[in-house]
């Protein structure tokens, strides 16, 4: 039976398994950094996208308030000398930290005599070091 030896390695192969090691945990590590960054992107876009969807939505209760006092209370900047801008600012859980600023701008009148309006509502939110705008314009007539 033949016995079996030590494996005999050249000179010039000593080492290389370490440079090897060392060249996988950089790799490895280059890899681990790259994912780490990009879930801060994805999680920094995710808060963005909902700060968002906040002020989008603080901006269409303004314009809803204010279409709300134009035709069931006749009230609003709408019917104010001057048209002045109506400044909602709102509290609770959801639209906290927002403000929505509704502008009223005659436009002309339609034949049958009705005004016709456009209401801006600019709405505000902010969130820390980060301020977030949204504008929606919508377009009111008159009941008479």
């Amino acid at each position: 039976m033949t016995s079996l030896s030590p494996i005999r390695l050249n000179n010039s192969q000593r080492g290389s398994a370490l440079i090897l090691t060392i060249f996988v945990l950089i790799v490895v590590g280059f890899i681990a950094l790259m994912a780490t960054k990009n879930q801060q992107k994805m999680s920094t876009h995710v808060v963005t996208s909902i700060m968002g969807t906040r002020t989008n939505m603080a901006a269409q209760s303004g314009t809803q308030i204010e279409i709300s006092r134009f035709y069931m209370e006749k009230t609003g900047s709408c019917f104010v000398a001057g048209n002045p801008p109506s400044v909602y600012t709102f509290s609770g859980d959801g639209l906290s930290q927002c403000e929505a600023q509704v502008k009223c701008k005659p436009i002309g009148t339609l034949d049958s005599g009705r005004k016709v309006y456009s209401l801006t509502s600019t709405a505000t939110c902010k969130f820390g070091t980060t301020t977030l705008q949204r504008i929606i314009e919508v377009g009111i007539r008159s009941d008479d």
